[in-house]
C-alpha cells in the first residue's frame, strides 16, 4: 500500500466514525440510553480521534519535519501516538463521566502512557 492509498483510506475511515460519532451524539438521550450506546459513543469517538491524530501526525512529520527514514516508519509512529492520545483521551472522558478523575489518576495514567511509548521507542533502537 502507497502512502497516498495509506491515507485515502484513513482519511475515509476517520469521516466513517466521525459521522457514526455525531449520529450517536444526535439521536441518543444520554439519560435513557444503555451500557451500549455509551459503547458505541467511546469506540466511535475513539477511532475518529485515532484517525485524524494519525493523519495530523504523519502530515506533521512528511511535510513539516522531512525526516529521511522509511515512510512506514512514520506511519507506523503516526498510527501508535495516535492511538494513544485518543484513547488518553477516552479514558479521561470516561473518568470524568464516574467523578473518578483526579490529579494522581491523570498522572499515573500520563507516566504509563509515556512509559509505554518509551518502551517502543527503545525496543525499535534495540532491533
Amino acid at each position: 500500500m502507497t502512502l497516498k492509498e495509506f491515507i485515502i483510506w484513513m482519511f475515509l475511515g476517520t469521516l466513517i466514525c466521525w459521522a457514526a460519532f455525531g449520529i450517536i451524539l444526535y439521536t441518543t438521550n444520554p439519560f435513557e440510553a444503555g451500557t451500549v450506546a455509551f459503547i458505541f459513543f467511546y469506540i466511535s469517538m475513539i477511532l475518529g480521534l485515532t484517525g485524524t491524530l494519525t493523519l495530523a501526525g504523519l502530515f506533521t512529520r512528511v511535510l513539516i519535519l522531512k525526516r529521511d527514514d522509511f515512510v512506514a516508519r512514520r506511519v507506523t509512529t503516526s498510527f501508535r501516538q495516535g492511538i494513544f492520545l485518543a484513547v488518553a483521551f477516552g479514558a479521561g472522558l470516561l473518568l470524568m463521566s464516574k467523578d473518578l478523575i483526579t490529579w494522581w489518576n491523570v498522572t499515573l495514567f500520563v507516566l504509563g502512557i509515556t512509559l509505554l511509548e518509551f518502551f517502543f521507542i527503545s525496543s525499535k533502537r534495540l532491533s
